[in-house]
């Protein structure tokens, strides 16, 4: 029941795995970097599909990655947009075809387990609640006719219920994820988050050479020239960025870890500066300030006075160079414009329209789909605001599904911060890093999601199946075993 690892678990598994494969590791990178800048060029991740399936038959410590991966690339095409004309923000079935890729091979590995580990009830009933308020959005959805009556396609009146079946499924997939990652060893666990930090440098420069040899041009109110790769999705995007890069902060303060290899780190950092301050992304700002902090922090853990010292000043000066670099970008100038002038942007005109709406359907919502946040900006923001979703995934959380819905979310949330801050305070402790990495991933994810609409983000939910599943594993047991104190019977013995 719980699983104790040494604090050499990770150095092991490095010598195991990585070491003996140099050479192998680099050239299916290689062929991976290669097939993610076609399909970027292309926009289609199908490639990218077609590549992870013998690449996770290969090795399983490729699952989380890739997923990740895929879930990040779909932000970047440049014909993924939010339109009156759908219900929905319009993307390819790559990540349901990985899905559905995956499946048979995490079932397999399932049912090969000796010992088959039930996942405690308190991690799963989430998912459960989750399943009901999808199918309680769908019937509440065509209550409101305003819906769907102002979208031009007419067969996007029915489109919510596909999207619901979608949702279903994906939810289910997630509960039968963290069964399959709970009942791994906890080395295999290890193995993989230490194959993602190997990993996600190779995809961040990547995606940062496509923008600027294939970022589109785009000029606005307060800035010139930004790169987009895909208008509709740059917020979720640039944070999604951020939420990987901790894996290359812990790469370049890691001890024992080659120049080569501390500078292609310092590399992937780089690119996702890059693509942050090309993008015009106000929220991809924050969460890179974000990132950098909290990994500067969680690097510094442990480490003697000198070195903070020294990495501190360091650290200052390379932020003021950056700044006065960063000063003329189009997202500084943008951020300054729009805070300036335009008073915060569309985004306010988005939340009022979500707030009037919850005055008008405060229980229940207008509906579980992203066309009732449309049908709701529609309705109530000021005349010649575009109709699109609430750039806020926790009042879009409340405007589809009323307030029991985002209390339910915020449940949620606070629980998966709970045990992600154990695991934090776990991995400090026993020295391994990596083991806080998808905490802090995950709590990027939930800080941009104040200023993007991303309950489905997939992203963040393959943060919280490992985040549960690391738990369960490392943190869970031994403090629900913890005695409780008997204040009372102390007392007593003291006196």
């Amino acid at each position: 029941m719980y699983y104790q690892i040494s604090g050499n678990a990770i150095r092991n598994n490095e010598e195991s795995f990585i070491k003996t494969n140099d050479v192998v590791f680099v050239a299916i990178m290689t062929v991976i970097s290669a097939t993610l800048y076609f399909c970027l060029a292309e926009s289609t991740s199908i490639y990218l599909v077609m590549i992870a399936i013998p690449l996770c038959l290969y090795d399983r410590s490729f699952v989380f990655p890739m997923l990740l991966t895929i879930a990040l690339c779909q932000g970047a095409f440049e014909e993924a947009e939010v339109t009156t004309t759908g219900a929905t923000q319009t993307t390819d079935f790559s990540e349901s075809l990985i899905l559905a890729a995956v499946s048979p091979m995490l079932l397999y590995d399932l049912t090969r387990d000796k010992i088959s580990r039930v996942a405690p009830y308190r991690f799963i009933i989430f998912y459960v609640i989750f399943l009901f308020f999808i199918f309680q959005g769908v019937i509440i959805y065509y209550q409101y006719p305003q819906n769907y009556q102002s979208l031009i396609q007419i067969h996007a009146k029915w489109s919510p219920v596909l999207h619901s079946i979608m949702k279903s499924i994906k939810v289910v997939f997630y509960i039968f994820y963290v069964r399959v990652l709970m009942n791994n060893p906890v080395q295999k666990n290890l193995r993989t988050l230490e194959v993602t930090r190997r990993f996600v440098p190779f995809v961040l420069i990547v995606l940062g050479i496509n923008l600027l040899l294939n970022g589109r041009a785009q000029s606005g109110a307060g800035y010139q020239d930004t790169l987009q790769m895909g208008d509709a999705h740059h917020g979720s995007y640039t944070t999604q960025l951020c939420a990987l890069s901790i894996y290359c902060y812990i790469t370049f303060f890691k001890e024992k870890v080659s120049l080569a290899t501390r500078g292609f780190a310092l590399a992937a950092i780089a690119a996702v500066a890059f693509a942050i301050l090309e993008m015009g992304s106000r929220n991809g700002l924050l969460s890179f300030c974000l990132i950098c902090l909290l990994g500067f922090i969680l690097s510094m853990s442990g480490k003697s006075l000198d070195y903070k010292t020294l990495w501190t000043v360091l650290a200052f000066c390379g932020a003021v160079l950056t700044g006065a670099i960063a000063l003329d970008s189009p997202t500084v100038q943008r951020a300054i414009y729009m805070t300036e002038v335009e008073g915060g942007g569309d985004r306010v005109y988005y939340w009022e329209a979500g707030f009037k709406a919850t005055e008008s359907h405060p229980i229940f919502g207008m509906g579980g789909d992203e066309s009732a946040s449309q049908a709701a900006v529609a309705r109530y923001a000021p005349a010649g605001t575009e109709d699109k979703v609430m750039h806020n995934t926790y009042m879009e959380m409340l405007v589809e599904y009323g307030t029991f819905g985002l209390l339910f979310y915020l449940s949620l949330l606070f629980f998966t911060f709970f045990w992600g801050y154990k695991l934090y305070k776990y991995a400090l402790a026993n020295g391994n890093l990596l083991i806080a990495a998808t905490p802090i991933s995950y709590f990027i994810l939930m800080v941009g999601a104040f200023f993007v609409s991303d309950v489905w983000d997939t992203s963040i939910w393959y943060n919280q199946a490992m985040i549960f599943a690391l738990a369960i594993q490392l943190v869970y047991y031994p403090y629900i075993s913890k005695r409780k104190i008997d204040t009372r019977s102390g007392f007593g013995r003291y006196f």
